[in-house]
């Protein structure tokens, strides 16, 4: 059975670069090195694979979601086709609620994929198990509701895998207005006032005994009337359970934002320290 359009089509490109032992990354050429780092779908058939910037910067000069896709059959033929199994899991019957796609739906829910940039072809990742925890920790959500965590429709299953989770689709994150500018349109009370919910959603999922542990402008969002939803629970865990990804206080600066520390085991500091983090830019910007 098929869940989802099979002619979807879905391209997202980052920037990849890997710095050399001891390399200071205030003296990278970021413009001119390293790697488009591409996720590419259609339908539940997936691609990955790294091309060099400097040679494909200007067949794709944005970065993010793609609105231009008609170079899509060019590009998946210089990608790797990555195998079902290797990042979709088994569909447990009576553990995760089902959503089923309805027509003309998609404008009002986001229907998210597995992140392909973790993918190795060893298996030294494992996507498919961190798609299965994130669904987990979403239908914990769905049980256990907060006014500041974003609300969970299901999971979408073909063909007995989990193929996709979906949620009501919200309009701008925190780190969209710091991007745009529009950050100044707010006052500091406005903004210190964002991050109090912020650490209302974040405090509820500590009284589950989890932790969010990756708490960044990018995963605050805004619904239209203004109120704060903390999304993306990929990196949620059991306190004191090591993390498998996430930890990271500072990482949303990028690479002149300074040494990042770094949790590995989930844990409520990570997420205070890491809402102090914020909180202090949106006083300062």
């Amino acid at each position: 059975m098929e869940s989802i359009d099979q002619d979807t089509r879905r391209i997202i490109i980052s920037r990849a670069y890997t710095l050399k032992e001891g390399e200071d990354s205030s003296h990278v050429d970021w413009k001119n090195t390293g790697f488009l780092s591409f996720q590419v779908y259609r339908g539940s058939n997936a691609w990955y694979g790294n091309l060099p910037v400097a040679q494909y910067r200007n067949d794709w000069p944005e970065l993010g979601d793609q609105t231009d896709l008609s170079k899509f059959d060019e590009v998946i033929k210089l990608l790797s086709p990555i195998p079902k199994y290797a990042i979709y899991p088994a569909f447990p019957t009576h553990k995760l609620t089902r959503y089923t796609p309805r027509q003309g739906a998609s404008t009002d829910i986001y229907i998210k994929a597995p992140k392909l940039n973790q993918y190795r072809a060893n298996g030294s990742y494992d996507v498919a198990g961190q798609l299965l925890k994130e669904a987990e920790n979403n239908e914990m959500v769905l049980h256990t509701p907060h006014t500041n965590l974003n609300s969970f429709l299901g999971c979408i299953e073909e063909d007995g895998l989990l193929v996709r989770l979906v949620f009501p689709k919200l309009r701008n994150s925190l780190s969209e207005y710091i991007e745009s500018g529009k950050l100044k349109e707010f006052t500091i009370k406005q903004r210190l006032e964002w991050m109090e919910q912020v650490e209302a959603g974040a405090t509820h999922l500590h009284t589950l005994g989890f932790a969010h542990n990756d708490i960044s402008p990018s995963n605050i969002m805004f619904t239209e009337t203004g109120h704060i939803k903390l999304i993306d629970l990929d990196a949620c865990a059991p306190l004191g359970s090591r993390l498998a990804k996430g930890g990271y206080v500072t990482g949303w600066k990028g690479p002149f934002g300074g040494k990042s520390d770094q949790y590995k085991h989930s844990s409520v500091d990570c997420d205070k320290m890491a809402i102090q983090e914020i909180r202090g830019y949106l006083e300062e910007a």
